[in-house]
């Protein structure tokens, strides 16, 4: 045989028509390459092409995984071999070692001791020593022994890696491997991200259209229609590599999901911050990813430039957390769900519904109740209004308020002063009497506790009773604990609530008159609406509605007087 034989991938053969194949595999994860030279690909190929010649083995092909884990047996190159010798095609399956083959106890035992002997396959693992066509008694011992040593060995890296990671995380150093859709690496220092510039437009684009109201399946189908890429194929079309393995980045290069631009929606990257430990994996062996619960994201923030505003980013994820759906009269013009979320049962405090109707072709679109005749805590009243009479109720309400802030600022502004200073010395009395009240009552549970333990100690209880008493004050201490970091927060973010003002003026300081009522608008300036019960009946029924406004809540100089428009 040619002594420098040279063999091809099997990506370059035609495989259909072959027998007797000499399977001659290398694998490589990111791990390994840690290891050095020892377990490179290079250095694989040549060692066992030397047993490929030396043994004069037939048909080499050549199989590698370059950047796989052993633990994961989902990967390209080995799901072809072994597909090739459940079809009978190989003769011989050689590799370096068992670890290249897999770091799988069970995995690595099912292929040696069942599949290859099943199709009369020949194993070789050159540096164990394993030969399946000269078996002797030390290597059925030694084979089980060694695979469970390379299982263990993955869980053992896994392990070292993920508080690596975790450290990292931590010191807040970004952990991503790739930017989200929006940055690139600079190429002058990859841990630092820069403003891709078509796709920052993409993704200004996507936020403005949420905040004005659209569903998200409307957002994609206007981004298919104006063919903007979606994003792996936009990082195909600037020289880079797709994220995902999807088959249709170039049949549908223009075609946008729901959970896309979902994701990008919720991504607090596009603020400036870095955002750490969104998702883990769920074992060494299996690497899927999972979502964290927003508790345990690491959030650094001003990390690199921002794309999206704060206020935007709030707005849109209010109005995410709405459903919008119109039903039967979804997307009709004139059945908008211009309220969506955000108004309230006056009465049981429940959300209303929002429903769409038309009558012999008129529109009778209107907010019911949700808790309205439920069988158990229902709300006694539908508490019904017209939504053209609500837009009329609240477009009045805005004009006032703009007019009053344009009118006089300085006014307004002592009029939300003294409104804040007032409903923050209310609250914050009640709050830090109970504050003071829980934090006394956790001291003294601590003293019974005590005394308890030495009442037990001089035998004067018995222990079944201290147990019992001693869980039930733990259980009561729980309790108070919650209550005492509520009470603290909420105390703190009083201290903040004056900041709110100046929020407030700053937006609704854009409008100087109040232009036809939009999602946006309303979502932009209100927080909530309040539909009480209604008084009177048939043509002398009034309801009362109050508009609670961002930031500041509801306005002391708007009388909560019944509106006859919402009859």
């Amino acid at each position: 045989m040619n002594r420098t034989l040279t063999i091809s991938d099997y990506r370059q053969v035609d495989t259909s028509k072959l027998s007797d194949i000499t399977v001659v595999y290398c694998r490589l994860s990111q791990d390994d390459g840690l290891d050095g030279d020892s377990n490179s690909i290079i250095n694989q190929k040549k060692i066992l092409l030397d047993v490929v010649m030396r043994e004069n083995l037939p048909n080499p092909i050549l199989f590698i995984d370059d950047g796989f884990s052993g633990t994961n047996f989902d990967r390209p190159a080995i799901s072809e071999a072994l597909r090739l010798v459940e079809n009978r095609q190989v003769s011989n399956f050689i590799v370096k070692d068992l670890s290249r083959l897999g770091r799988s106890y069970i995995k690595v035992g099912q292929l040696t001791e069942i599949t290859f002997p099943s199709f009369d396959v020949r194993f070789i693992a050159l540096n164990d020593g394993v030969d399946s066509n000269k078996p002797n008694e030390s290597n059925s011992i030694f084979l089980p022994i060694k695979s469970l040593m390379d299982e263990m060995y993955a869980a053992d890296t896994s392990k070292k890696i993920r508080a690596v990671v975790q450290s990292k995380a931590r010191a807040g150093e970004r952990v991503t491997v790739n930017p989200p859709y929006d940055y690139l690496k600079d190429s002058n220092n990859p841990k630092n991200w820069i403003i891709d510039p078509v796709a920052s437009e993409v993704v200004k684009r996507i936020f403005q259209e949420a905040k004005n109201g659209k569903s998200l399946s409307e957002i994609a189908k206007g981004l298919e229609n104006d063919k903007v890429f979606k994003p792996d194929r936009h990082r195909i079309e600037i020289g880079l590599k797709p994220i995902s393995a999807s088959s249709n980045v170039e049949t549908l290069p223009y075609f946008w999901t729901r959970e896309t631009l979902s994701a990008i929606l919720g991504r607090e990257e596009y603020l400036g911050h870095t955002v750490n430990l969104r998702t883990r994996t769920k074992s060494y062996k299996d690497k899927r990813k999972v979502d964290n619960s927003k508790e345990d994201w690491l959030i650094f923030k001003n990390t690199h430039e921002a794309i999206i505003d704060q206020e935007t980013f709030d707005i849109v994820q209010k109005m995410r957390s709405h459903k919008r759906s119109n039903q039967r009269y979804k997307n009709r013009v004139g059945h908008e769900n211009l309220f969506a979320g955000l108004v309230f049962c006056g009465t049981c405090g429940r959300k209303h519904y929002f429903c769409p109707q038309e009558k012999n072709g008129l529109n009778h679109d209107h907010y019911k109740c949700s808790g309205y005749r439920k069988p158990i805590d229902g709300c006694e009243n539908p508490h019904y209004i017209q939504k053209s009479a609500l837009i009329e109720i609240v477009s009045g309400k805005l004009r006032q308020t703009i007019q009053e802030a344009h009118f006089d600022q300085d006014t307004f502004l002592k009029k939300l002063e003294q409104q804040n200073r007032a409903q923050f010395s209310k609250d914050n009395k009640r709050q830090q009497l109970q504050l003071q009240k829980d934090e006394h009552r956790f001291k003294e549970i601590d003293g019974i506790i005590q005394k308890l333990y030495e009442d037990n100690l001089l035998g004067k209880i018995s222990d079944e009773r201290f147990v019992k008493l001693s869980q039930n004050y733990e259980e009561e201490q729980k309790q108070l604990q919650a209550s005492i970091s509520d009470l603290t927060e909420k105390l703190a973010q009083q201290q903040e609530d004056s900041l709110n003002i100046s929020k407030f003026m700053a937006r609704i300081s854009k409008y100087t008159k109040l232009p036809e009522l939009t999602v946006e608008i309303v979502n932009e300036l209100i927080d909530k609406i309040v539909i009480h019960k209604p008084t009177g009946t048939k043509r002398n029924r009034i309801i009362q509605v109050d508009i609670y406004y961002n930031f500041i809540g509801k306005l002391n100089n708007e009388k909560s007087e019944p509106n006859e428009l919402a009859r």
